[in-house]
């Protein structure tokens, strides 16, 4: 089971960065989201028979969803912390006690942890570098600009020799 949580100052810190999607990314996706609920309402609207109330029910399923998958977008998908990096996972991924929530959850992981990113930046590695002791988390970072990669990078590495140090 995963244990996902929200940001609490005092068990991760002070938030010193956020990583979001790129900008391009989130402006399409919320487009797409709005298209989608126009067309829904637009359907319901058209379909206005005898039963045009299961109609406008559904369309407002539809735009519900989509007002979540849009506020879900623009959620940052790394929280750079004091304490710990806090990373999002992708909602399909996570286990049936998830539920629709409009705040942000994400997973805490040590700094030390961290081994790497997948070249397509869709896993986070935590784990020692040995045969079998690495674990591959699927995170949301692909879609995130090429310069936040490298900010995430630094700010990963700039956490791991300040552990280092303090040890």
């Amino acid at each position: 089971m995963i244990a996902l949580d929200t940001y609490k100052e005092k068990l991760y810190g002070k938030i010193l960065w956020e990583c979001y999607r790129s900008k391009l990314y989130i402006i399409f996706l919320s487009l797409v989201y709005v298209l989608i609920s126009a067309a829904a309402v637009i359907f319901a609207i058209s379909h206005n028979t005898n039963h045009g109330l299961i109609f406008y029910f559904i369309a407002a399923l539809v735009v519900a969803f989509s007002l979540w998958r849009i506020n879900r977008v623009h959620n940052p998908v790394a929280l750079i912390c004091e304490k710990k990096l806090l990373v999002a996972v992708p909602w399909s991924f996570i286990n049936s006690d998830y539920h629709i929530s409009f705040r942000a959850f994400y997973m805490p992981v040590e700094y030390n942890e961290v081994a790497g990113v997948s070249h397509n930046w869709s896993q986070l590695y935590i784990g020692a570098r040995i045969t079998g002791g690495l674990v591959a988390l699927p995170v949301q970072l692909s879609y995130v600009s090429v310069g936040d990669k490298a900010d995430f990078q630094n700010w990963v590495e700039r956490k791991q020799e300040e552990v280092m140090e303090n040890t």
